[in-house]
C-alpha cells in the first residue's frame, strides 16, 4: 500500500517534471518583447501560469514530505529552513494564482491600466509582491537544501542541483535572458524530481512489511 509520505515524494517528482515542461516548452513561446498586457492576455501565458500554480502546490506538498523524513534530526536551523521553504512555496502559489485570474483578466479588460502598473519607475507594491514571492521561493529552498546537505538524510544530488541552479540563474539570465532562465529553471526542476524520488525511496525503505495470515 502506498503511504502518504510516498505520495508526497511522487507529488514532488510530478511537480519537478511539470516545472521542466512549463519552463522548457511554454516559457519560450511567450510573446517576449511585447507590452506586458499583451503578454499577460495571451493563451500561452494563462496555460503557463496554470501549470506553474500546480507546480508550486506540488512544492508545498513535497516540502512537507522532506520535513517528515528529516524530523528526527531536525533542530532549530533545520526547522527555520523548512519554514522558509514552505512559506516561500506558498507565496509563489499565491502569486501564480493571482496571475491566472486577476492579472490575465486585467490584461483582457484594461490593458492600459496593467501597462501603467508594470511601467512605474519607482518602488511599488505590484513589484514588491512578485519580489517577495520569487525571493521567498529561492531563499527558502536554498536554505532548506543547504540544511539537507548537512543532514545527509537524502542524497546529495537533489539539494546540489537546486542550489547550483539558484546560484546560476542570475548569471544565465544575464548571458541569455530567455534561454538562460529556461536552463536554470530546468535545473531546479531536476533537483525537485530527485528530491521527490529520495522521499519515495525512504518511504518504501521504512514501510512496515506486509504480513499475511496462514
Amino acid at each position: 500500500m502506498t503511504t502518504a509520505l510516498e505520495w508526497s515524494g511522487r507529488t514532488l517528482m510530478g511537480g519537478g517534471a511539470l516545472a521542466a515542461i512549463t519552463n522548457g516548452v511554454l516559457t519560450p513561446l511567450l510573446p517576449h518583447g511585447s507590452a506586458f498586457a499583451e503578454l499577460a492576455s495571451s493563451t500561452v501565458f494563462r496555460v503557463r501560469m496554470s501549470l506553474a500554480t500546480v507546480v508550486t502546490l506540488c512544492l508545498v506538498v513535497g516540502c512537507i514530505g522532506l520535513c517528515i523524513v528529516h524530523v528526527k534530526r531536525m533542530k532549530v536551523l533545520g526547522a527555520i529552513s523548512f519554514l522558509l521553504a514552505l512559506l516561500g512555496s506558498a507565496a509563489a502559489f499565491a502569486h501564480e494564482w493571482a496571475q491566472i485570474f486577476y492579472i490575465h483578466h486585467i490584461a483582457l479588460t484594461a490593458p492600459q491600466a496593467l501597462n501603467l502598473m508594470e511601467n512605474v519607475n519607482r518602488p511599488n507594491l505590484f513589484d514588491a509582491e512578485a519580489a517577495i514571492a520569487l525571493g521567498g521561493l529561492t531563499l527558502g529552498w536554498s536554505a532548506f537544501c543547504a540544511y539537507m546537505l548537512s543532514a545527509r538524510v537524502v542524497g546529495r544530488t537533489g539539494p546540489s542541483l537546486v542550489l547550483a541552479s539558484v546560484l546560476a540563474l542570475p548569471l544565465l539570465a544575464v548571458a541569455a535572458p530567455i534561454m538562460g532562465q529556461v536552463v536554470g529553471a530546468i535545473g531546479l526542476a531536476a533537483g525537485w524530481c530527485r528530491l521527490g524520488w529520495d522521499i519515495s525511496r525512504l518511504a518504501r525503505a521504512h514501510a512496515p512489511a506486509r504480513t499475511t495470515d496462514a
